[in-house]
């Protein structure tokens, strides 16, 4: 047995009478054969009758005016604050120097390996990292290092 049918999305249209004639006639034949649309029909009534019994509460005032003074304010403040050029200072500076460290980092990482370098050599980049052994193993150090 199937909980969830694909045209369970059109029980609410259904029940509020918002389909044409060819679709309803069309639902009502599904919901002949559909167990799970059968039940979720009943269960969409009784909640709706359950809604209709609940007193109605009167707020005593229209909330409209209101409401749409304030979107309307929320609205005119949603423009562009405008900015000076102080507010601007510690952004830009952040960006200068980020550009210019990776220009940096980026010229010793790629610089040619027969010329001097301009910063130190990173020793990640060594093939033997700093404090390793490796003893009787010719690969292990460069023949013009030893």
């Amino acid at each position: 047995m199937n909980k969830y049918c694909k045209k369970s999305e059109a029980l609410s249209a259904y029940l509020d009478d918002e389909l044409d004639g060819k679709s309803r006639l069309k639902f009502e034949m599904h919901l002949g054969g559909c167990f799970a649309c059968k039940e979720m029909l009943q269960d969409l009534r009784c909640l709706r009758g359950c809604f209709q019994a609940m007193p109605q509460q009167e707020v005593g005032f229209d909330l409209a005016p209101g409401v749409l003074a304030a979107a309307g304010r929320r609205a005119s403040a949603t423009r562009w604050p405008r900015l000076n050029l102080w507010q601007l200072l510690p952004v830009s500076f952040t960006a200068a120097a980020t550009i210019s460290l990776g220009v940096f980092l980026g010229a010793s990482l790629t610089s040619p390996h027969d010329a001097e370098p301009v910063a130190p050599t990173l020793a990640m980049f060594d093939p033997i990292p700093p404090g390793g052994l490796c003893i009787g193993f010719a690969e292990c150090f460069p023949k013009e290092k030893i």
